[in-house]
This record gives C-alpha cells, structure tokens and sequence, in this order.
C-alpha cells in the first residue's frame, strides 16, 4: 500500500537553507484513516534517521549558528540525544538515498495530482532538505510545487493563526524529535480533518 501523503521534520543546527541537519522523521498517511500516535511513529512506513555530524566535515556548504545550538542546550535531555553521536548514526548522502527509496517504496510519486509532502512551513524543511540534495548531488524524490504547509492547514481546519492546537501531548510525545513532531503534525491534521466532515 502507498500512501496518498508524508508529513517531514526535521532538527537542525541552523534556521537558514543551508542549515547541517541532524535528524528526519518521516511519516507517510492518508487523510480519513483512524490511527494513533504510537502507531504513526511504529509502523512500517514511517522513517527516522540521524544525521552523522562528521558528514560535513567534507561538504563546507553547510552552516551551523550559534543561537540555534544555544537554543539546543535550553531543549529536554531527551530531545537533546539527537545531538549525540551513535554508532547508527548515516552519512548525510547515504541518509539522502535511503530517504529517497523509502518515499518511493511507501508514498505515492510526488508529483502533480498525486504525492504531498506536508512540513511545518514549507521553506524551512523543503528549502532545507533541497540544498542537502543538490550539495550531496542526488535528484530530489519530489517534483516541482510538491510542499505544503503543516501550519496552512492547521489553521484553516482549526480557526487558529499559529499554526497550533491547544491539545495535551500524546503519551511518549518528545518535542523536537523528528519521528514524533511528525506524527504528532500527521495526527493533528488527520483529526482536524475528519471533525469538518
């Protein structure tokens, strides 16, 4: 089965295009299904990788600031495992590949009038996940126009301006881990569009 959509996260070291990225979740879904927090984050479909730092030490097109890791150390201890390393950590370009054939093998092609990828604003993790595909010389898994904007769709279901829900954390929820801020985007989404039915 191919799902109709994917909601991407991403955590990095910067807020610009060219930001290193320490980790992606990726969780694939259709609009209409009955599913749980633990579920998106557990089933086969969806997808997380950590980023292995030393990857930039050969790509010098990277950036990382200062106040994005000062904001890091003001994180939880458990959102701040992503910036230890681990021996399962991947290669930024061998992360990039796998991200790829993963999309392929679960998502419907993104393009025109078929695949989304839904992220929270658009030109922040699409802009910076096509600079790491073009820097690492592999072809984006996505067509042209193919990002939308978790935030967009939150307040146009919800009636709210922040791109929020006022909603209690799902059990096990970790803020700023890529797997679950994506899950917990792809449930808000889900459950915001079946209560306008």
């Amino acid at each position: 089965m191919k799902y109709q959509n994917a909601t991407i996260d991403l955590e990095t070291l910067d807020t610009e295009t060219t930001a290193k990225i320490l980790s992606i979740g990726i969780v694939p879904f259709n609009f209409g299904e009955q599913v749980s927090f633990e579920e998106l984050c557990n089933r086969p479909s969806s997808f997380y990788i950590k980023i292995d730092i030393d990857s930039y030490n050969q790509l010098t097109s990277f950036t990382e600031s200062s106040s994005t890791k000062d904001w890091w150390e003001k994180q939880g201890e458990e959102a701040r495992h992503v910036l230890e390393e681990s021996e399962l950590d991947l290669l930024l370009p061998v992360a990039l590949s796998m991200i790829k054939q993963h999309l392929a093998e679960h998502v419907e092609p993104l393009k025109k009038d078929q695949g989304q990828i839904f992220c929270r604003g658009y030109d922040f993790d699409g802009g910076i996940l096509d600079h790491a595909f073009q820097q690492c010389c592999i072809t984006q898994p996505w067509r042209y126009n193919r990002f939308r904007c978790v935030r967009t769709v939150i307040d146009t279901l919800a009636g709210t301006r922040n791109g929020y829900v006022k909603e209690e954390h799902p059990d096990g929820f970790i803020h700023h881990h890529a797997l679950h801020d994506a899950a917990k985007d792809t449930l808000s989404m889900i459950t915001l569009e079946m209560g306008r039915r």
